[in-house]
Parts: C-alpha cells; structure tokens; sequence
C-alpha cells in the first residue's frame, strides 16, 4: 500500500487555496445577500456630503445647507459623474468599477513581489478584496464614498515606488487629492524618499518642495470648485492625538482597528523574517510607510479602521514579503487571523441608530474602533494567542520536511 505524504509546498497550495475560496465565498455573498446601508435611505455620515456635493456640480439648485469640511473638497468623484458621465451612473457604478480597478492594478504592482510564491500573492488577494473595507466588498454596503479611486491611485503610485522612482510616485499621487486630501499628506513621505535617493541635492529640494506647493494648491482649488470654507486640519489632528493619549479605550480601539490590516505580522514577523526582508528597499519604504499611515489615521479621525486600510497599497509590500518568507505555520495562522477578526464569511450588520452605540453587538461592534472596548480586546487577544500557538506549534514543522 502506498501511503501519500504531502509536501510543505503541496500544503500552502492546499492551505492557500482553501483560504482564498473562502474569501472569494464572501465577497459573492455581499454581492447576492447584503443590503445597501439603509439609514436615511443610504445618504448619512459621509454620504451625504457627496449626494450634496453631486446635486451642486450638477446645478441641481444652490445648496440648502453647507457641506462640512473635509467632504466638501471631495469633488473628484462627483465630478466625473457629472460631467464625464452626464450622471448616467452613480456613486455605486463608479466605486464598483474602480474597486475592481484598485483590486487588479495592485496585483500587477506587486507582481515582482509576490511572483512565484503562493503565500505572497495570497497575502495581496485577501488585503485587497477580502477585509472589512475591501472596497469590492464594502463598496455594495454603503456606495456612496471616496476610498475606491483614492486606493486605485495609491496602487498606481506603488508601481513607480517599487521601481524606486519616487519622483513620478509624487506626481501620481497629486491626483488622489481631489478624492481624498489625504493623498496631500503622503507627499511628504513620497518626496522624502525621492530627496533619500537623490542624495539630498539641491534639485530634488527645489522639485520636492515644487510638488508639496502644487499639491497645496490643487487641495485649495477642490475648495473653491465646491464653494467651501476650510479649516484647520492640524487642530482636528491634534485633538485626536490628545484623545489617543488620553482615553486608554482610544488606545484600544486603534490598534486593534490597525490590527484588522496588519495584524498578520504579529504571527509572522520574527527576527529570522526580519532579517531576511530588511535589505529590501520596498520593504523600507513600506515599514516607514506603516508607522507614517498609523500616525494619518489615529490623527485622522474616529474611524481607524476605514482610513488605515486606505494607505494600504503602500504598505502592502511588508505584508507580501512577510507571508513570502514565512513558515507554514505561520502563514496558516496568519490568515486564520484575518478570517475571524474581519468575519470575512459574514454580511455587514446594519445600523440600528445614526450615532456610536459602544455596545458589543450590532454594527458598531463590527468595528474595534467604534465598539464597545471587549471588541477591541477580543481582536487584539486573538493575534496573541495565534502568535503564541505559532512558537508552540512551529517547531512541529520539521517532521513535514
């Protein structure tokens, strides 16, 4: 009788296989059984700002009410509805296509990353379409906002960033800022590396601080095309980094809301990956990357979670080196982490009230930014007891060899 015994390689096929028919399983489910967000027929929060904004490029009649800053200098999606597509389509259409655009374009960028690794490209594939604010998903439940192109740009970006042509990567991202002025505030990060490489000349000074001025500028404009005041960012950032000092469930809730993202590499990362990944150039900027998106999101706003995930094309390269070099059981831990902590097999909860409930159930508590403190907690400890079970298990792996 001959008895099969299959190899480390047969297995992370099966593993990696088995995990992305899984993901695959519930983005089809979104698309056939999820609901669209029905809190004031799908327009509240940030959603309708852009209904406001798309009903006033399209001179609809003069705006009733305000749009708050920052939404009102979000113009680019309601203007190419408008006046690419004549309102022909809506925010839904739009988002749609170009979450498949974002999803597609980031595995082509990170081609020579992943590239003959099974475990690399299935750590692209699930960052890109199978967590909590993968836009091809969450996209069906509430149409109506500005991550879909703004992560399409960023992913464009990366393809240049990994060429280490830092230079057009700042260009490219002045066209995220009419999506989202977020895009502005990666400048710096951009252009600090394109200075890095350039040895500091004198130069890359002067073009690095023309594309900061011209993104500044581009920012104002998408104020005046929308008739909008601004206001000071710096004071909103400050305020929520005092809150992050100063309320430990804060501290909590984000990182666990960063967790829902990157938390794979609490299982994975070990002084062995470390040192294998560390002389990557993308690796560097994608770690410096990762700390700089903590710093935007936790002074960003309340919402950790959504806007971490966002900055995701430039720090997906960590993530794809990472699982490229990790061991079996970690791969296997890792993505069983993403599996529970972003109930990737699950619907979005509806809302049962505009506001934040804290409560440990219901939609809010899909979030560890939102909900009650225990939701924060419960994610954070199921990272640690994988990343346990990893050093408990991992020595286990020698007998498949």
């Amino acid at each position: 009788m001959i008895r099969f015994v299959p190899t480390t390689k047969q297995i992370e096929y099966f593993i990696a296989g088995s995990f992305i028919i899984a993901g695959m399983f519930g983005v089809i489910w979104i698309f056939i059984a999820q609901e669209p967000f029905r809190i004031s027929n799908g327009s509240e929060w940030d959603a309708v700002y852009y209904d406001r904004l798309l009903r006033f490029l399209a001179a609809e009649g003069s705006l009733r009410s305000r749009i708050a800053f920052p939404y009102c200098a979000r113009v680019g999606t309601p203007w190419i509805l408008v006046n690419i597509f004549h309102n022909r389509f809506g925010f839904y259409e739009f988002n749609l296509v170009a979450s498949g655009l974002f999803s597609a374009t980031l595995l082509l960028a990170t081609h020579s990353l992943w590239h003959g690794s099974i475990k690399g490209l299935t750590a692209v594939i699930a960052a890109s379409s199978f967590l909590y604010f993968a836009p091809v998903k969450f996209t069906s439940f509430y149409p109506a906002y500005m991550d879909p192109p703004f992560l399409l740009v960023l992913s464009i970006c990366l393809i240049f960033i990994i060429k280490k042509n830092y230079l057009l990567a700042s260009i490219i991202c002045l066209a995220g800022i009419p999506f989202r002025e977020a895009s502005f505030y990666l400048l710096p990060l951009l252009v600090g590396f394109y200075i890095k490489n350039a040895q500091r000349s004198s130069a890359a000074w002067v073009t690095s601080i023309s594309i900061i001025i011209s993104g500044y500028a581009l920012k104002e404009l998408m104020l005046l095309v929308s008739d909008c005041k601004s206001q000071s960012q710096l004071i909103t950032a400050l305020f929520w980094f005092y809150r992050f000092l100063s309320e430990p469930a804060h501290v909590l809730g984000s990182f666990a809301a960063i967790s829902l993202t990157l938390g794979p590499l609490y299982v994975v990362l070990d002084k062995r990956t470390f040192d294998h990944i560390k002389s990557d150039d993308t690796v560097i900027f994608s770690i410096v990357a990762s700390v700089y998106s903590g710093f935007l999101s936790i002074g960003g706003g309340s919402d950790v979670t959504r806007i971490f995930y966002s900055f995701l094309p430039f720090y997906v390269p960590l993530l794809i080196k990472c699982f490229r070099v990790s061991s079996l059981t970690s791969f296997v831990l890792a993505c069983f982490g993403w599996l529970l902590t972003n109930h990737m097999l699950h619907k979005y909860e509806q809302p049962i009230s505009e506001g934040l409930n804290n409560d440990i159930s219901g939609f809010f508590a899909q979030f560890p930014d939102y909900g009650h403190p225990t939701i924060a907690l419960v994610v954070l400890g199921i990272w640690i007891v994988l990343a346990t079970s990893r050093r408990l298990i991992e020595p286990l792996e020698v007998h498949l060899e």
